[in-house]
């Protein structure tokens, strides 16, 4: 019997004297990956974008509607949402307005913020390009979360190990942060100290997201810091002028020469896809620049939206489109940062020799064709005076009728879009589920329905020769330039017809070479409503809502243009100040940049080959329009949100594996 005894004592000595603290069955490890999106340097920056969508999916809750309802409608509009909550001239869904508010939006805190070079033109900004695209491992947030009420945690330290990781201690209800190895990952366990620990495997999913295309895709219209104006500062007496005239005042881009932004439909999305997937991360790498078409801008070498001006023999100013060189391609920049060794050119090809990459690309988003068939010219063909000046027609590239634009679609983007698709074919690593190379990870996506008003239809526009102009708003939205630009009702209507003809064709012809077409951009009609011309109406007073540019002037209607002149009669500024009352990204009716929002946006300026500003270049040129009629920041999240209808089935695949 003492045997007995001094063997269960001894038992006893060794086991814990009270019931296991954390087990499986009263908390579970939960954990994500802290910055999902690898382009920003400050993780802050991502968890911006992350709680506003917590804040917007907040407030969609609080709809009436089933809770079916309104899951879909959160996820169908998350972007835009986003966009919202921090754009918001007013305190998000409500009227009241924002006691501080930074009227530069939030891109401008983020964009010298980033792993993209400015300098170098590559994703250095964070150390090597390997590194950025093959991380060793990222960062994550682990905490323990009860299962039932009542269970207390709080009193204890908890010890947690990530894999071969060093032990981190705190308290066992506090998130802890450490490194998770990529590509492997590791087991995570945690316990309050002396006990026995819960743990869980952990892997991060890791998808490499590309952007090749033209301004649709750069961000165009929307510069990560605008161009600020002056209360003091007048052009031709009567037009805000830049605070700074000179290059330190221009607005600044991601990449200046592309006009790439952070608004870029393109990079909207691939941030969508790492917010909403807590244990994955998203690599993108951005290369869309503005005026690139299949042969000038993806496959070859482009003209570039910025201007560089000198003297000619008459000592007159004449502006040259800065040209990139033999390698200043898309595919070629992409290359030399996948490629380990080197880009080659095979007949006629940028390839990738022995196909050595340094990884798989998992998607590839695309936005091109536009500039290949004229729809800027069409754009001239639809607005420009019969009058137009030789170098107006020389920045536009000359014009294209409506048919001949249609003539183009049938002629030329087939070929452009083969070409494409066979350049890809050779260049991309794209193997998918046993495939050496899946085309259907190429994501094209469909150009908007710019031309509507408020009520989804056609912008209006003079019809014959006894209507006032401005009593249109589609010409209110173009005042500043309105000696040259003028809308008539009958070519809008011919221009506008073509949209429906070229969002067909573009889904016929990526079907035929093995792209995804995200056609809901322009087939679920989100810009109804939302056009160049579109206004609230109840809010007609505020001046993100005004459509004419302000003028030191005064004028018979509210929305006559200025007469331009050292003696104009004007003693303030109407119908805002361009200085204080300027909302580039305050929310408005309208999601497409007018020529006036350009104007008041991007302010863009010729420069000579001494980097000061030209302004006779600039006038002539009509650089101070580079940015019109292309969506907005708000249209741009739209087109984010309509890319990811179409691609969070797939998306959802890859993290499952």
């Amino acid at each position: 019997m003492r045997i007995v005894l001094l063997l269960i004592f001894m038992v006893a000595s060794v086991l814990p004297t009270h019931a296991q603290t954390l087990t499986t069955s009263n908390v579970q490890i939960t954990w994500k990956v802290v910055n999902r999106f690898r382009l920003f340097k400050d993780p802050a920056l991502f968890k911006a974008q992350e709680n506003a969508w917590r804040q917007y999916g907040t407030h969609v809750n609080s709809r009436s509607g089933s809770t079916e309802d309104n899951a879909m409608f959160y996820y169908n509009s998350s972007v835009l949402g986003i966009e919202h909550v921090l754009n918001d001239r007013r305190i998000p869904f409500t009227d009241i307005l924002r006691t501080k508010f930074d009227w530069r939006g939030w891109a401008a805190a983020a964009v010298d913020n980033t792993c993209w070079n400015s300098k170098e033109r590559r994703h250095t900004g964070c150390g090597d390009v390997g590194s950025y695209i093959n991380p060793t491992g990222h960062e994550i947030e682990m905490q323990v979360t009860p299962l039932q009420s009542g269970t207390l945690i709080s009193e204890y330290n908890c010890e947690w190990h990530v894999g071969d990781g060093p032990v981190i201690t705190a308290p066992c209800d506090q998130a802890v942060q450490a490194t998770l190895p990529y590509p492997n990952g590791a087991s995570i366990s945690v316990n309050v100290q002396g006990e026995r620990a819960i743990s869980i495997d952990a892997k991060v999913k890791d998808v490499l997201i590309v952007g090749f295309g033209d301004s649709f895709a750069s961000g165009e219209g929307n510069p990560d810091v605008p161009v600020e104006l002056a209360e003091n500062n007048r052009s031709n007496n009567i037009y805000p002028a830049r605070v700074n005239n000179d290059v330190s005042g221009s607005a600044q881009w991601m990449d200046e020469l592309c006009h790439r932004s952070l608004y870029s439909h393109q990079l909207r999305a691939a941030l969508q896809i790492g917010i909403e997937n807590p244990h994955g991360a998203v690599t993108y790498m951005g290369y869309s620049c503005s005026g690139a078409a299949v042969e000038k801008g993806i496959l070859g070498p482009q003209s570039y939206v910025e201007y560089v001006s000198q003297k000619d023999n008459n000592s007159d100013s004449v502006a040259h489109a800065i040209n990139g060189g033999r390698k200043d391609t898309q595919l070629y920049w992409f290359l030399r940062e996948m490629c380990l060794d080197g880009v080659q050119n095979t007949d006629g090809y940028w390839v990738c020799p022995n196909n050595h990459f340094r990884r798989n690309v998992d998607f590839v988003f695309l936005s091109v064709g536009g500039n290949d068939i004229g729809f800027s010219n069409l754009v001239a063909w639809a607005t420009l005076r019969k009058s137009f000046s030789a170098g107006l027609a020389s920045f536009f590239g000359a014009t294209v009728s409506a048919d001949q634009f249609s003539e183009n679609m049938k002629k030329v983007l087939p070929s452009a879009y083969a070409k494409l698709a066979k350049a890809f074919e050779k260049a991309l690593p794209l193997a998918t589920d046993g495939l050496a190379y899946d085309p259907s990870r190429i994501i094209l996506t469909a150009y908007p329905d710019i031309l509507v008003d408020e009520n989804g239809k056609t912008c209006s526009g003079v019809t014959d020769g006894g209507q006032l102009e401005d009593q249109f708003a589609a010409n209110q939205s173009l005042d500043r330039f309105s000696s040259w630009l003028v809308v008539r009702q009958a070519k809008l209507d011919a221009a506008h017809d073509q949209l429906t003809a070229l969002h067909e064709r573009m889904g016929q012809l990526a079907e035929a070479v093995g792209w995804t077409y995200a056609g809901r951009a322009y087939s679920d009609e989100p810009f109804k409503g939302h056009g160049f011309c579109a206004q609230r109406q109840n809010r007609l007073d505020d001046p993100a809502e005004m459509l004419v540019v302000p003028c030191w002037g005064k004028v018979d209607r509210a929305t006559q243009t200025c007469d331009t002149g050292l003696f104009s009669k004007g003693k303030a500024w109407r119908p805002f100040d361009p200085n204080t009352q300027n909302y580039p990204y305050a929310l408005r009716q309208r999601w497409v940049r007018s020529f006036n929002d350009a104007f008041m946006v991007v302010n863009q300026k010729v420069l000579d080959r001494d980097g000061r500003i030209d302004e006779d270049a600039s006038a002539q040129n009509f650089s101070e329009t580079t940015g019109g009629m292309h969506p907005s920041a708000e249209g741009n999240a739209s087109m984010a949100d309509a890319i990811l209808l179409d691609l969070r089935g797939e998306v959802a695949k890859l993290f499952s594996e």
